[in-house]
């Protein structure tokens, strides 16, 4: 006869096996729902602000400032294993200075939770950026930006999903096999309030 020890540990073993497949099966299943969502993005009213970081510092900085309209629905990937839904929106920009060894910029500017379907059908008007955004260098130097629209899908069971819609300097929408509308994705940061337009020199 067994001792009751080792009956205890065989069924916490059995057990344990079971939950292991049926959290595998969950998470697997999930291959039978396909997800289809869209975004649509229309850029408005583009600003560069200077200000401090904060009131002890003695160096300013530009800050991007900017309201946006967003069309999303991302009620596709909801199924019976998704917990929630992380969508957010990012700009992604090139450093014009020779000096900045940062060549490639991306950082968020808006983000949300959404708990089901029904709230991850998204209709923003005029909706401005969520965060300050500035560059390392503490100037943008009218670089070229482009807007990307991404998620991640976090499950009950199983491993987290990403995904994203952007476009091209055309507004040709580029996905992971993803719908999105033509909109206005891409833009040069301006300059500064107050400066003018940097010039470029003629080639000699």
């Amino acid at each position: 006869m067994h001792s009751t020890a080792v009956r205890i540990q065989n069924a916490f073993g059995f057990f344990t096996t079971i939950a292991f497949f049926v959290a595998a099966l969950t998470a697997l299943s999930t291959i039978l729902y396909p997800a289809n969502p869209s975004a649509s993005i229309n850029l408005r009213n583009i600003k560069v602000r200077t200000g401090r970081p904060h009131y002890t510092s003695t160096k300013s900085q530009e800050y991007l400032l900017l309201n946006f309209d967003l069309d999303a629905d991302l009620s596709s990937l909801f199924n019976w294993n998704t917990k929630q839904v992380f969508a957010y929106l990012t700009v992604i920009y090139g450093s014009s200075g020779t000096a900045n060894k940062h060549t490639e910029n991306e950082m968020v500017l808006w983000d949300a939770i959404l708990p089901s379907a029904n709230a991850a059908k998204l209709h923003l008007v005029n909706e401005q950026a969520k965060y300050k955004v500035n560059d390392i260098s503490g100037k943008f130097l009218e670089s070229n930006a482009t807007l990307r629209f991404e998620w991640n899908v976090q499950p009950h069971v199983g491993a987290l999903c990403w995904g994203s819609i952007e476009a091209d300097s055309e507004g040709n929408v580029l996905s992971q096999a993803e719908k999105g509308k033509r909109g206005k994705w891409s833009f040069q940061i301006p300059p500064a309030w107050g400066k003018k337009p940097a010039t470029k020199k003629a080639a000699a």
